[in-house]
């Protein structure tokens, strides 16, 4: 998986808010690494790693934020669990993976299991929910719907989401794995819905991509790879063996051939 950053593909404009820092600037931010544990291993965090790997285009401070959200809610974005996007200018976006929704609805003893599907307009003009992802020629897909089974409750909590509205359109084309497995997506936006009502305590004011119209090539059972990161503080001329220091480097560059 590729980190998520400015690459992403933009969906439609129409999204719920997701977790959004608007920061003010600020001189310095200690980069001193987070570590915490999650499932029993521990996570290091700094503000370099991240704009190194998640996100180049984040400041510092949206960095240090973003490595604080994932210690405080246990999520791991060495394992895809979290991503950090930013856009220009815009503030930076804290989105979570569909597989850290159901890791922790699972450890909630109050779960009971789910079951999600498509909302369909069949071959005989009727709408129709049905679990899983099928979707047959002449039909037309319209939505997602959820169901979550909890401990107590007489009645499950249901979420039902608007295939257009989550949709990724290009030229009026549906564009990327929504265009390829509409089924598994809007499924996914629906189920992660019902997740977020059912357990706001666990998984409250997280989002997936999918549901911002977002595209971050999110494979989550696939770490990303920690490269050694380089010291590019000093530069030692090949010629003359002087070490120059990161202060005299630009006067380097600025020199006329």
């Amino acid at each position: 998986m590729k980190a998520a950053s400015s690459t992403a593909t933009r969906g439609n404009t129409a999204r719920q808010t997701t977790t959004k820092q608007s920061l003010a600037p600020v001189k310095a931010v200690n980069d001193k690494p987070v570590t915490f544990s999650v499932g029993g291993k521990n996570v290091e965090l700094s503000v370099a790693l991240t704009k190194a790997y998640f996100c180049p285009q984040a400041s510092d401070a949206e960095a240090f934020v973003f490595n604080s959200w994932c210690a405080h809610n246990g999520l791991d974005p060495w394992r895809r669990e979290a991503y950090l996007v930013k856009y220009g200018n815009n503030p930076a976006q804290m989105l979570t993976a569909k597989d850290a929704f159901t890791k922790r609805a699972e450890a909630n003893p109050r779960y009971q299991g789910s079951k999600a599907g498509v909302v369909v307009i069949n071959r005989n003009g009727e709408l129709e929910n049905r679990v899983g992802e099928l979707v047959l020629d002449g039909e037309e897909i319209v939505g997602g719907w959820a169901d979550v089974y909890v401990k107590d409750y007489v009645t499950p909590i249901s979420a039902v989401v608007n295939f257009r509205e989550r949709c990724q359109y290009k030229d009026g084309k549906p564009q990327a794995k929504w265009a390829t497995s509409p089924g598994l997506m809007i499924r996914k936006c629906a189920l992660v819905a019902a997740l977020r009502e059912a357990f706001p305590n666990d998984v409250g004011g997280m989002y997936v991509p999918d549901e911002m119209g977002l595209d971050v090539s999110d494979s989550d059972s696939a770490p990303v790879a920690v490269a050694e990161v380089q010291d590019i503080t000093s530069y030692t001329d090949m010629t003359t063996g002087e070490v120059i220091e990161e202060d005299d480097m630009d006067s380097i560059f600025d020199q006329e051939e």
